[in-house]
């Protein structure tokens, strides 16, 4: 029976049983590298496949061969990186309170950090988390420019009243 090793998605050859065994005792190939062989429905650590209690179950009718491990099983085994923090409070308390097109903008961003980070893609967390920042700081900040506009309109209308009453 031939074991096929990868580590770090670059295959590390073929190996007879025997061969793959004791270089696995030796220390050659790793117990989180990962080890197939015929017969084996997907690829598991060596550290599975060498110990005694670890049988490879014999290769059904027209069994194929499974391609290398993809990027995601040396990403699931890397620690991962904390969660950067969604803002979704944020954004839907400046949506609540402040500009509902701003907000929702942001509450949208806010709902992507989660699928994100979840699928692996702890950039594009990062990005849709300062996205949702971005967007609720705008949200709140319209609510300050419009409060702003209306004070300076009362303002306005009132010393215009005034001077106007002035000239009569």
């Amino acid at each position: 029976m031939d074991y096929h090793v990868a580590r770090n998605n670059e295959k590390l050859g073929v190996f007879a049983d025997s061969e793959a065994l004791a270089r696995f005792r030796s220390g050659e190939i790793r117990p989180s590298d990962l080890v197939w062989c015929e017969g084996m429905p997907a690829w598991r650590t060596a550290s599975e496949v060498f110990t005694a209690a670890a049988v490879p179950v014999p290769p059904p009718a027209g069994a194929s061969k499974p391609v290398v491990p993809s990027v995601a099983a040396s990403v699931l085994d890397a620690p991962r990186p904390p969660k950067p923090d969604n803002y979704l409070v944020w954004a839907i308390l400046s949506t609540l309170f402040c500009c509902v097109p701003l907000g929702i903008v942001a509450i949208v961003f806010a709902a992507q950090v989660d699928s994100k980070y979840a699928t692996g893609d702890y950039a594009g967390a990062l990005i849709a988390s300062g996205r949702a920042r971005l967007w609720s700081i705008l949200s709140v900040g319209s609510l300050f420019l419009l409060v702003a506009l209306y004070l300076a309109a009362i303002a306005f209308f009132g010393a215009v009243g005034v001077l106007g009453g002035m000239a009569q």
